[in-house]
């Protein structure tokens, strides 16, 4: 199923192209990589589906308490993370498991509530929420102090955080009731975008998307004009930008859709 959207100032249609479609529960966990491998967590068992849907390996996760994210390090490392633990337990790309847990209070971190994974091998940001603070972790074993953004809180008044994401060297931190606010590589900031009622939000190196409960908003990095883009489907309430995929998930399945567009 496609829908289509016509811009006329700049006449631009947009269509979108459904590719794939996984199962998924209300309380599932999952993620998408770069080759566009979906993994899905369900009732403590992990699945890994190559990028047309077959199935490829399962693995159960039983002991490593409740998932709260699942990162993808890079095509060969994966990363289990447990909120209610404090926890980071790690994975190769046959869902084996590969190391003792990371145990997040040994970095002086004391109640990580949001984590992504970098574009740096081996490196995961860790949102602390005791003292509002983000670090970039060498999850390899190097302590030294990495980047830091300090009281996120006092500074930008960042009180909502809901999600942080990196992409194509640039660090976003999606606060819900202020927006989208852009760091670069080294932690410094660059860029804010207001906007309320965002949902989630990812990026690639030409742009910035914006999930809302039915539209997808494009804000170009070159600082061309914004655009609305609405959803193919309802009900989406996060999504993930792989190259020229875009996964949507809903309250039962993560949907994988292929966005054309043409002038």
């Amino acid at each position: 199923m496609s829908s289509f959207l016509s811009f006329g100032q700049d006449s631009i249609v947009y269509q979108w192209n459904k590719q794939q479609e996984y199962s998924i529960t209300a309380d599932g966990v999952w993620s998408a990589d770069g080759l566009e491998n979906v993994f899905i967590s369900d009732n403590s068992v992990i699945q890994k589906f190559d990028s047309v849907g077959v199935l490829k390996f399962t693995q159960s996760i039983k002991s490593l308490g409740n998932m709260t994210a699942f990162l993808t390090i890079n095509t060969m490392k994966l990363a289990h993370f447990s909120e209610e633990q404090q926890t980071l337990c790690y994975f190769d790309n046959t869902l084996t498991a590969t190391d003792d847990c990371l145990e997040l209070i040994d970095r002086e971190i004391f109640n990580a509530t949001k984590i992504a994974s970098s574009e740096r091998s081996d490196k995961v940001w860790v949102y602390d929420q005791v003292n509002s603070s983000l670090r970039l972790l060498d999850i390899e074993g190097d302590k030294k102090q990495g980047v830091r953004i300090d009281n996120l809180r006092g500074v930008l008044e960042l009180n909502n955080i809901t999600q942080i994401r990196e992409r194509a060297n640039q660090l976003y931190i999606l606060d819900s009731l202020r927006g989208v606010f852009i760091f670069d590589m080294y932690g410094s900031f660059v860029d804010h975008i207001a906007v309320e009622n965002a949902i989630q939000v990812d990026a690639n190196k030409n742009a910035v998307f914006i999930l809302f409960k039915d539209k997808l908003l494009s804000v170009p990095l070159n600082g061309a004009g914004k655009v609305d883009i609405m959803l193919p489907i309802p009900g989406v309430s996060e999504f993930v930008l792989k190259n020229q995929s875009f996964f949507f998930r809903t309250s039962q399945n993560v949907h994988k859709y292929r966005l054309q567009i043409s002038k």
